[in-house]
């Protein structure tokens, strides 16, 4: 078994790694480039048999719907199958339809022809195996992926952390399924980032009641699909009893229907209480209840805070895109916090990592037993060689091939 990854070994997204043997091959992951100051749209990359050629590739897998790992789909050839998480699925394509109606660029309609896959129900592409394992990370359904091919055992993690809503499983699903692993490929976007502090979910949506108590008019700044935080701040709301309102029904609303829907966990059901939808007719019940308001960069949200000038806006974003230093600065992201501060609004930081800190894939490391560890998403990834581990730490190069033995 070979391992190559095309891209990803010294990035933050944009991964794509490669498992080949001498009768199949798969793609885990198809992902754009992040989108930076530098660099303000996604590079293009053509492999042989994917992208461009005769179809040579039994089928691409993506961990999660995030862009950076998803968001080249529309150039795997279209006798490629992908795979994607049936709940994933769903959510893409809702992500894909919003951005065909309003930039013209999104495809849904293929996205509704990917074949689903589910937690622990392997999958076989010649003398490959895959597993997919549900993790924990702020995209929802996200998956790891156990490869097996001729009794060699190769673990890719995706994104993935332990300090979310469904953390506290994941040392008991490692224990469990991925022991004894030859080599772990795994994400380190917070090996660059070690000085941050990570905050648990829970802890979020502690400080989140408190903002909420203390302040009558919240909006936030976040991520539509980071499912955990905005369930945080759905509790919040229900805790100190104020409309939960969202800025749009035909895509925040649609997303959230489809979480209630396919998840048996209360913490996910967004129908335990009315969630509204904006528009001016709803300004008297604001003004009375107060509210919290979950928001984007968009007129809706902007328009809301020219007629509640006297709030909180929670910003539950990374740093980084407000730091004009910084590669990754956002000029439209710190605009918008720049025209709510001066339309009176009071700002604040509440925000969590997405991804493992450096514990956490050091206990990751621990648990699996890994003999050769693989960092990847990471622009750091030599890092992990420091870290004192046991595991023999290897670092690639992108397009480096890499055999198992």
């Amino acid at each position: 078994m070979q391992i190559r990854v095309y891209r990803g070994t010294h990035q933050i997204g944009g991964c794509i790694t490669e498992i080949k043997t001498s009768a199949a091959r798969i793609i885990i992951d198809m992902g754009e480039e992040l989108p930076s100051a530098h660099r303000p749209c996604a590079e293009p990359i053509e492999i042989d048999g994917v992208t461009v050629g005769e179809p040579n590739c039994d089928g691409v897998l993506i961990t999660h719907y995030h862009g950076d790992h998803a968001g080249m789909f529309d150039r795997v050839l279209p006798s490629v199958p992908v795979y994607m998480g049936a709940v994933a699925k769903k959510i893409y394509t809702v992500v894909q339809t919003a951005l065909k109606n309003k930039l013209g660029k999104g495809d849904p309609s293929r996205v509704h022809g990917f074949h689903e896959f589910t937690a622990g129900k392997p999958l076989y592409f010649g003398d490959i195996k895959v597993t997919p394992y549900s993790i924990d990370h702020s995209a929802f359904d996200a998956y790891m992926l156990l490869i097996e091919s001729n009794g060699k055992r190769v673990l890719h993690t995706g994104d993935f952390r332990m300090h979310g809503a469904k953390g506290r499983t994941m040392p008991a699903l490692l224990e469990k399924y991925c022991k004894n692993v030859d080599v772990l490929i795994t994400e380190g976007t917070m090996l660059s980032r070690t000085r941050e502090k990570t905050v648990t979910e829970h802890q979020l949506g502690a400080e989140a009641t408190k903002l909420l108590r203390d302040n009558k008019y919240v909006f936030a700044l976040c991520s539509s699909t980071n499912i955990d935080t905005i369930a945080e701040f759905y509790n919040a709301a229900i805790k100190t009893n104020k409309p939960f309102i969202v800025c749009e029904k035909d895509f925040q609303g649609e997303i959230l229907n489809i979480v209630t829907e396919n998840s048996t966990s209360s913490f996910y059901d967004f129908k335990r209480r009315k969630v509204f939808y904006y528009g001016k007719n709803l300004h008297d019940l604001m003004r009375e209840k107060g509210f919290f308001f979950l928001g984007r960069t968009n007129h809706a949200t902007r328009q809301a805070i020219q007629n509640f000038p006297d709030s909180l806006l929670i910003y539950s974003m990374w740093s980084g895109y407000l730091n004009k230093n910084h590669p990754a600065f956002d000029e439209y992201k710190s605009e918008f916090i720049i025209g709510a501060a001066n339309a009176g609004c009071k700002i604040t930081q509440l925000h969590t990592s997405g991804h493992a800190t450096l514990d956490e894939i050091a206990r990751l490391c621990e648990i699996t037993e890994a003999k050769t560890v693989i960092p990847i998403h990471s622009e750091n990834p030599e890092a992990l060689m420091l870290s004192g581990m046991k595991n023999t730490v290897k670092i690639l190069q992108d397009n480096e091939i890499f055999d198992v033995k």
